[in-house]
């Protein structure tokens, strides 16, 4: 299901679930959907709420990533291990033994995505005294959407390099994984789908743990990404509705 996109920041402050409840309980036939967000409360102290233009879970786990670099007791550490990671695929996307994008066009929303992070390693307003800072920055139309096409390229990157683990998923539709990552991952508003997910998950050794949202019986359902992970204990989180993500926070 597509989108509707809406008019807020591309990222929102923290709040309580207010706004979700008394948004499903002005329609109709919610019972369940309004029992799913009760079970989320109480295992979750709180949502973000995340633009819906096609490019919300790219957004979504971005910001998450950045936050928690942030709000690392050895934050700028942890801020250049991300800076030289994210170089590592760079170097990798502009080798002409390796992907061959051209420098020229991808090197600019590489070094607008690194910004934030470049702060925080220069021990400029660590822990909650920088999350205006990093909200302004997600929320700025250049930088926010230079994060989301590299976090885009990271993927189509993985996808390439690991062309033999997906290739599979994509036989039935006739595609290539050169293909796919051309057509549905590296161009701005394409909706995600479970195999970017996958690839960006582990391209980025980040685990995430998905809430789903929906109209069917029983309890709530989660969907883990990295449930492996050593850190999988405490992955990110992300509310699914059909069509869109939002950030949740465990208790």
């Amino acid at each position: 299901m597509a989108e509707e996109e809406d008019q807020g920041p591309f990222v929102g402050e923290l709040s309580d679930f207010t706004t979700l409840q008394a948004f499903y309980a002005a329609g109709d036939d919610n019972d369940v959907v309004l029992g799913k967000i009760e079970q989320i409360k109480a295992s979750h102290r709180a949502m973000r709420p995340v633009k819906g233009d096609g490019n919300c879970f790219y957004r979504a786990y971005m910001f998450a990533i950045f936050e928690s670099v942030l709000l690392h007791p050895s934050a700028q550490l942890e801020a250049k291990t991300l800076i030289d990671k994210l170089r590592g695929f760079y170097d990798q996307m502009i080798s002409p033994s390796g992907l061959g994008y051209q420098a020229e066009a991808i090197e600019l929303f590489f070094d607008d995505a690194i910004k934030p992070l470049t702060s925080i390693s220069e021990g400029k307003d660590l822990g909650e005294q920088g999350m205006p800072t990093l909200l302004s920055a997600f929320c700025d139309y250049a930088i926010s959407n230079a994060i989301v096409v590299f976090a885009r390229l990271i993927c189509s990157c993985y996808l390439q390099q690991q062309e033999e683990m997906f290739a599979p998923f994509l036989a039935a539709d006739g595609l290539t994984v050169k293909d796919f990552a051309t057509r549905e991952v590296e161009p701005l508003d394409k909706e995600v789908e479970q195999i970017q997910m996958m690839a960006l998950c582990q391209a980025l050794d980040v685990p995430l743990r998905i809430a789903y949202l929906d109209r069917s019986l029983g309890a709530l359902n989660f969907h883990d990404l990295l449930d492996a992970h050593p850190k999988a204990s405490t992955a990110l989180r992300m509310l699914y509705r059909p069509g869109h993500y939002d950030l949740i926070y465990a208790t």
